[in-house]
């Protein structure tokens, strides 16, 4: 007899893998078509930091992303845009939290990061922060396959 619990699981997890491969891919073409000296790209002393935020306990049930009071949180995420600690970030579709994607130096830098963020700081939003090896990037044409 199938496990049903076990399926959605592993469905969750192919679910999420998909969603970094496309987040992945959407900032390599958003670096490829970026001018020269924007600060999109990281500097070759960062490394990448895939950050999935879900719903935290102070999420308002009921209410879509849209809904939740995160204009603060938006507004964080612009500052780290405009000092080139953020790649890419938006909400999943399902409203069940999103993923952001960061330069920083180390682990420590990112986890920092992520504390100084007004929707996890009010409870809006959790975050898991994982450090990712960029194995294949469109932008430079890096590839283990070359």
């Amino acid at each position: 007899m199938i496990d049903s619990s076990k399926v959605q699981s592993h469905s969750r997890k192919r679910g999420l893998l998909a969603v970094v491969i496309v987040a992945l891919s959407a900032t390599a073409a958003v670096n490829a078509q970026e001018k020269p000296g924007s600060q999109v790209s990281p500097k070759p002393s960062q490394r990448q930091f895939v950050v999935l935020l879900k719903r935290g306990p102070n999420w308002i049930p009921g209410k879509s992303v849209s809904e939740q009071p995160l204009s603060k949180h938006g507004r964080y995420l612009q500052e780290l845009m405009d000092k080139g600690a953020l790649q890419l970030a938006g909400p999943f579709l399902d409203d069940s939290g999103g993923l952001i994607l960061l330069n920083a130096a180390d682990e420590s830098e990112a986890r920092q990061i992520v504390a100084h963020d007004p929707g996890v700081i009010e409870g809006i939003l959790e975050a898991d922060i994982r450090a990712i090896g960029i194995a294949f990037d469109a932008t430079t044409g890096k590839s283990p396959f070359k």
